[in-house]
């Protein structure tokens, strides 16, 4: 495998080879509209409402100039598609054209048009938009790191991420297309680089262009609004509307949760097109799912004018860990997280009943017929279809399924009262999906409380209790404004000043936004009443280093790393102390510990590669810079070690 990262244009044409993936650096002319001038001066946080963004500029000043533009573009190509990737704007999938139909899967909106949406202002509606540590992020229309590589198995890669200025976060996204699938993998990887937790959360967010008979086909019963404030039934709502419809949503935006669903996929279909975009991901790693619409009431028109040239409407097909966009974690120092979703296009089955990586089979009831339609994602030789009525076989069909021919059957059924299965099994009888009529993994009706939800509320301040304190402190904190969590936990530590928990959490953010003679006084405090918490003790170490009290921080640190919670990132500090000692072989052990407990964190192999060449060991070092490189494609940092 050879990974290639170019920062400078190379145009290349290229044709698709059968039975091997093509990727290459080319351009894409794509009109956009002007900006104005940045403003260089961001409010510091204790002045911004909402949206934290210092140091990042802001971009609110947008033009009407259109002019004509060539992006750089990382295509990506095999037998079945031809993805656009632009690492100028964010590191959007531009889209993937997929090959049988001739359709986009994703928007391929034909202007780079600006509104005052994102994070920092300036965003356009447009192909698949990755959202980590916040929603509409802050490059999200700027340049990212990219890489694009070649393997062994013929499959091709393209990898973008950025490490954000506010954080100190990484996201990267590598996106796979292989020889013979029409499925375009997206591997995802959020880590936290910095030496202190931070809030988090991922939405990945696709456009797809829809029409006004376009149809979301989610397998849910109910929906939730943003907050969980209110649960709804879907598709239909409390006022008779199919929402489903993309020509019904007359009300105003749709923008509603999966609620009570653990299936593995969504989709949109299209009868104009006959196709349609669907995703996959495993329910255990990435659990929710949210649609979006403008709506087609009058603002809804409004904004297709003003984020595209032509007046075409888009949905938002978004993927994410948590049950809404209010809901926040923490990713602790040293911790990562990845999973992978998947993105499959579907055509000529009538709709979408489910999706899974062996393909897409729609069912449909015509009049005392069954309707049955199959894609597959993949030649699949000697496969077996069966149509059941419970036990019982309908339609029992082997042979080869290739994604060019969709296999359809009308089957006449012998009751309309009763379900029927879709089952499809590979050469050697493993079962690659299975599909009854309405059947899904949903949560029972009786469960589910449709109507406004009942939210806890934090007392008002003199009626607080100590938990109530620290829980008003840690949702500031999630949602960001880490300045009024500090204050929340001062002022409770005003009343209850002696609570334990409080005083760890105000060292704790003492510590993260460096006030670190404060961090030590609350630290030091709940250290003394409980020396078996790593927390306390790492964070103690970042105190003292800030007081320059080193071999208090090494002894805190080394108390951190015994247990196993803090042992990466303590282990990391203590290396780098020994680093600036001198003590490399030090460094070096504490480096390896390191990577033992935290194996994918990316900084302590970029932090051993160095230390192995300054002992003498060049050869070694080099090694794992190449190792980790290979796994980590966008660190200038290894590229850099290796010349």
């Amino acid at each position: 495998m050879r990974w290639t990262v170019l920062f400078l244009f190379l145009g290349v044409s290229a044709v698709p080879i059968q039975a091997q993936v093509r990727v290459w650096e080319g351009v894409l002319n794509l009109p956009a509209y002007e900006e104005g001038m940045p403003d260089p001066n961001p409010p510091f946080d204790q002045f911004a409402i909402g949206r934290f963004n210092y140091p990042y500029t802001m971009r609110k000043e947008i033009t009407d100039r259109r002019v004509e533009h060539r992006w750089r573009a990382i295509y990506l190509e095999n037998e079945y598609l031809k993805c656009s990737v632009l690492p100028d704007l964010g590191g959007h999938i531009y889209t993937c054209i997929d090959k049988i139909s001739g359709q986009p899967m994703f928007y391929a909106n034909p202007s780079i048009k600006k509104a005052r949406i994102g994070y920092r202002g300036a965003w356009a509606a447009f192909g698949v938009e990755f959202n980590f540590p916040v929603s509409h992020n802050w490059v999200s229309m700027s340049p990212v790191d990219f890489a694009y590589a070649g393997h062994e198995d013929g499959s091709a890669s393209v990898t973008v991420g950025n490490i954000d200025r506010v954080y100190g976060m990484e996201w990267s996204v590598e996106l796979t297309l292989r020889p013979g699938s029409t499925v375009l993998d997206q591997h995802v990887t959020l880590s936290n680089r910095s030496d202190v937790r931070h809030r988090f959360y991922w939405w990945n967010n696709a456009a797809v262009q829809v029409w006004d008979d376009s149809q979301i086909q989610y397998p849910m019963r109910f929906a939730a609004a943003h907050g969980f404030v209110e649960v709804q039934t879907w598709p239909v709502d409390s006022q008779g509307k199919d929402l489903s419809i993309i020509h019904n949503q007359t009300d105003g935006p749709v923008s509603l949760f999966v609620h009570g669903s653990r299936e593995n996929f969504m989709g949109v279909w299209h009868p104009r097109t006959n196709t349609g975009t669907a995703h996959f991901a495993e329910y255990a790693e990435l659990p929710a799912k949210k649609i979006w619409s403008w709506g087609v009431d009058a603002d809804g028109f409004d904004w297709r004018k003003a984020l595209s040239d032509n007046n075409s409407a888009y949905v938002e097909l978004q993927a994410g860990l948590f049950r809404n966009q209010e809901t926040y974690a923490f990713l602790e120092p040293r911790q990562s997280i990845a999973f992978t979703e998947y993105w499959i296009p579907v055509r000529g089955t009538g709709g979408i009943s489910r999706a899974n990586l062996a393909g897409v089979v729609h069912l449909e009831r015509k009049a005392g017929i069954l309707a049955v339609s199959f894609n597959a994602n993949r030649k699949l030789s000697d496969a077996t279809i069966r149509i059941l009525d419970g036990n019982s076989s309908l339609l029992n069909e082997k042979g080869d399924l290739v994604p060019e021919r969709v296999w359809k059957r009308e089957i006449q059924i012998p009751s309309a009262s009763r379900k029927y299965t879709f089952e499809l099994k590979g050469g050697e009888n493993a079962l690659l999906l299975r599909q009854t009529e309405g059947e899904y993994d949903w949560t029972p009706e009786s469960e589910i409380k449709v109507g406004p939800q009942i939210s806890y509320r934090v007392p008002e301040e003199t009626h607080r209790t100590e938990g109530d304190w620290l829980e008003q402190g840690k949702t500031e904190e999630l949602n960001g404004n880490v300045l009024a969590a500090l204050q929340t936990y001062q002022e409770g530590l005003l009343k209850f000043p002696t609570d334990f928990e409080l005083l760890k959490a105000a060292g704790r953010l003492d510590a993260c936004l460096e006030r670190f003679e404060e961090a030590v006084s609350h630290l030091s405090g709940a250290h003394d009443r409980n020396t078996t918490d790593a927390e306390i003790s790492y964070y103690l170490g970042i105190a003292y280093e800030g007081v320059e009290r080193e071999n208090d921080a090494v002894d805190a640190y080394q108390e951190a790393m015994r247990l196993p919670s803090y042992r990466a990132a303590a282990a990391l500090r203590l290396a780098e102390v020994q680093s600036r000692r001198g003590a490399l072989k030090e460094a070096k052990d504490f480096l390896t510990k390191s990577l033992e407990s935290a194996p994918d964190d990316l900084r302590a192999g970029e932090e051993l590669s160095p230390v192995l060449r300054a002992l003498g060991r060049t050869a070694d070092g080099e090694k794992i810079a190449r190792e980790r490189l290979a796994r980590f494609p966008l660190s200038g940092f290894l590229q850099e070690e290796l010349g």
